[in-house]
């Protein structure tokens, strides 16, 4: 499941990172964010060997600013504490699940 991470942990959690590592910039009032989560959370449970985070941009702004977050959802894939790729707005199961199989391996 995905594990909500702070700014604080951002660094520890996926910046210094030896993997890949999916960040959903998301927010509670935002639609899309809310629908997008349970994908997500699905997603996540399906490939244990990806780490999957989740930063609430309301409570935790100063990564979301720091890597120009501009639209939510914003799902942005790191590798080895590098950005890989920004996957923005709403994703269908099925799209997001191919793209989570890119990075398998």
């Amino acid at each position: 499941m995905a594990m909500e991470i702070t700014d604080a942990q951002f660094a520890q959690e996926v910046e210094q990172n030896q993997g890949v590592v999916f960040v959903d910039f998301w927010a509670p009032w935002c639609g899309p964010c809310v629908m997008m989560s349970p994908i997500y959370d699905k997603v996540s449970k399906k490939y244990p060997q990806i780490k999957f985070c989740k930063v609430n941009t309301t409570d935790n702004a100063q990564k979301a600013g720091q890597y120009g977050i501009m639209s939510i959802p914003c799902i942005v894939i790191f590798k080895d504490g590098k950005e890989m790729e920004r996957l923005i707005g709403f994703k269908p199961e099925p799209a997001f699940e191919q793209i989570v199989k890119r990075y398998i391996g």
